[in-house]
């Protein structure tokens, strides 16, 4: 098997009353003239996004499975579709980014990426790792980083994206910690049982510690900001300052832990 995979993110075609009424509406996006470097940055930059958004899809419907196969309460398998919705439109949106700005439709990704296996472990054990790692800590953090981001930029329709895949993503960053909080004052134990705070306290600590090891940031853009006349451009078409980002980024990060903690 293949260790990556390429999938375009394209269109059908299909001009349906009744598809477009349900079709999510992408904002009018003017490309402003960009040198060479920057719309090649700007590109990779937003393919980066489109990718991960679409393993979000990929995320949500293992967390989906889980809840299923737990037979967890309605509500919280239709906050999981919804999600996944979400994503969905989040991945079409950040491609026609990519579209408007002169790039190409295929997306590579590493085929676990998309595959999302499940692990040996129990369906409770899973279910909760993905609760602390992925929501409670992952989407709580991203949620910080594009407010960060929409509130840094100058208004365009660039800026108009983001601002939709902020608005999602306030129950995105809701899910993990309310339905956590839940299960640990024994409110779900007719699907799941807790599995003690110290086991939910070292999740928080293993993934708090991977992401503060991560680089945030590319050092390829880095160096774009220090030319003002590209730093204008990228902002123009949706990249933020990257220092400012892997600051934000840091402190969200911190604040997770922090309040971790203080449970």
């Amino acid at each position: 098997m293949a260790d990556a995979l390429t999938i375009d993110f394209d269109r059908s075609g299909i001009i349906d009353p009744v598809f477009a009424h349900f079709a999510i509406p992408v904002p009018t996006l003017d490309v402003p003239p960009l040198s060479g470097v920057v719309r090649d940055a700007a590109v990779r930059i937003w393919v980066d996004r489109a990718r991960s958004e679409y393993v979000g899809v990929m995320i949500v419907r293992k967390l989906h499975g889980l809840l299923v196969d737990l037979n967890a309460p309605m509500d919280l398998q239709e906050l999981a579709l919804r999600m996944l919705l979400d994503e969905q439109r989040h991945a079409n949106l950040c491609s026609a980014v990519v579209g408007a700005l002169g790039g190409d439709s295929g997306v590579t990704f590493d085929v676990p990426e998309l595959q999302q296996p499940r692990s040996a472990a129990t369906l409770e054990s899973q279910l909760i790792e993905m609760l602390v790692g992925t929501y409670a800590c992952g989407e709580v953090v991203a949620h910080t980083l594009l407010r960060h981001v929409v509130k840094a930029l100058p208004k365009s329709g660039f800026r108009l994206v983001l601002q939709s895949i902020a608005k999602d993503e306030v129950l995105h960053a809701r899910f993990g910690p309310t339905l956590l909080a839940s299960i640990r004052a024994g409110e779900q134990a007719s699907w799941i049982d807790c599995p003690g705070d110290a086991v939910i306290s070292a999740l928080y600590s293993a993934q708090c510690r991977w992401m503060l090891g991560r680089d945030v940031v590319d050092a390829r853009d880095v160096r774009l900001f220090e030319d003002d006349e590209q730093a204008r451009a990228m902002c123009s078409v949706g990249v933020s300052e990257p220092r400012a980002f892997k600051a934000a980024y840091m402190a969200a990060v911190e604040r997770v832990r922090r309040h971790a903690r203080s449970r």
